[in-house]
């Protein structure tokens, strides 16, 4: 099978933290349209292009998704947005002005901006991904090229302390530059970041695994390498069990088919990685040898023990260009982590590309860049199965993240 499946980084690099659905009082219907309210809802955002070029990004709040998310509907929040949510609000984060804004959602679902928080002025330079939330009193943004770690608060948006930690190894070699984007709160009390490199030099891809490690008790930041994979991607895929994987990444998969490097771990595998902070010693698979592939150049989910994979097979011959690369239409397989089976995967072969938006419940979701085979319609998706999905929205503009609020 082949498609122009791509799933994007600044989507995979969208994730959300939430609270569980909460009761309904008799108070929750209150008019409350200036500020923030108790219902529960959830929320939508997609990103339009402007009749100049000007790509904006749009809010919206609902009791459940409309059948059509109308962006002209919705509130204007700017360009350049990530959006996501934690317990009763969503935030946008704005990495050009290092600013993070909180907004309110009233009962009637109207959305107001509430308060921002600055980064500009904490010396931290280098790019970094949105905050990790621990509690509606404790947050984190990581910036690691600079050794630095944010600590703030949510509930009065206001920077608590600066952490000086052990910078991110390569993260200011312009060869190799490693960095984290994403950032995941687990059981344990550990932030775990996924660690990534894009090469400029190609034979210098790290021929290792990597995770940084914030044990968030001692204040200490470490980083943990497994040698069984060549470095991946900066965001996890995560399990429908709530595990989460270390998965192969595009940049390692182009840097080693221009490289002069033989006898690398293989770039194609997957790791599970532990609430701890440790790779887990019992689980890898190896894809490439799974699937007899040139390689593997994503694992977009893993449900039910199966992993969607994205991936050139054997008879691949890398282009000339580089950037050409990526434009080499792919193949799609679910593997079965436990017997190997391989089933051909075509249940996204009608909406064009598609990648993650956010998780609900449980539950994830997808937005698409249709094709022009299916009449350019924007969808929310919903998943059901490893390979089952169903289309509950149209949208006026491509989705970038659903969430739950309160």
């Amino acid at each position: 099978m082949k498609n122009r499946f791509f799933i994007k980084n600044a989507a995979l690099a969208i994730m959300c933290s939430m609270l569980a659905l909460t009761s309904c009082s008799s108070d929750d219907n209150k008019t409350d349209e200036g500020g923030q309210g108790e219902n529960p809802a959830v929320i939508a955002s997609v990103r339009v292009k402007s009749p100049s070029g000007e790509t904006i990004f749009y809010l919206g709040a609902y009791d459940k998704f409309p059948s059509t998310l109308d962006y002209k509907t919705m509130t204007e929040i700017g360009p350049g947005a990530t959006i996501y949510s934690y317990g009763e609000h969503p935030y946008v984060w704005n990495g050009t002005a290092s600013t993070l804004t909180k907004y309110n959602v009233s009962n009637e679902m109207k959305i107001s901006s509430a308060d921002a928080l600055s980064l500009a002025g904490t010396g931290v330079s280098g790019t970094f991904g949105p905050p990790a939330f621990v509690s509606e009193t404790e947050a984190y943004f990581f910036a690691l090229n600079d050794g630095k770690i944010i600590k703030f608060n949510p509930t009065t948006m206001t920077i608590t302390e600066t952490i000086s930690v052990t910078p991110l190894p390569l993260s200011n070699d312009a060869a190799v530059k490693t960095s984290t984007y994403m950032s995941y709160v687990t059981s344990a009390k550990k932030i775990i970041l996924p660690v990534a490199a894009t090469p400029t030099d190609f034979n210098k891809f790290p021929q290792y695994a990597q995770i940084a490690v914030f044990d968030i008790a001692s204040k200490v930041i470490t980083y943990v390498n497994d040698t069984r994979m060549s470095m991946g991607y900066d965001t996890f895929a995560k399990g429908n069990d709530g595990s989460l994987y270390y998965r192969p990444s595009r940049a390692t998969a182009l840097s080693l088919d221009y490289s002069t490097v033989t006898g690398n771990p293989t770039p194609g595998g997957l790791l599970k990685v532990n609430p701890n902070g440790t790779f887990d010693s019992t689980f890898f698979v190896d894809l490439k040898a799974v699937l007899n592939a040139h390689s593997v150049n994503v694992v977009s989910y893993v449900h039910d023990n199966k992993a969607l994979t994205q991936y050139f097979d054997n008879t691949f011959t890398p282009p000339a260009k580089p950037a050409d690369w990526y434009k080499v239409p792919t193949k799609y397989a679910l593997v079965d982590l436990k017997t190997g089976e391989i089933v051909p995967f075509t249940s996204f072969e009608q909406y064009g590309t598609v990648y993650t938006v956010g998780t609900i419940d449980g539950v994830e979701y997808y937005g698409n860049i249709p094709t022009d085979n299916n009449n350019f319609k924007y969808r929310l998706l919903k998943q059901k199965g490893a390979a089952e999905f169903e289309a509950i929205s149209e949208a006026g503009g491509s989705l970038i993240f659903v969430g739950r609020l309160r």
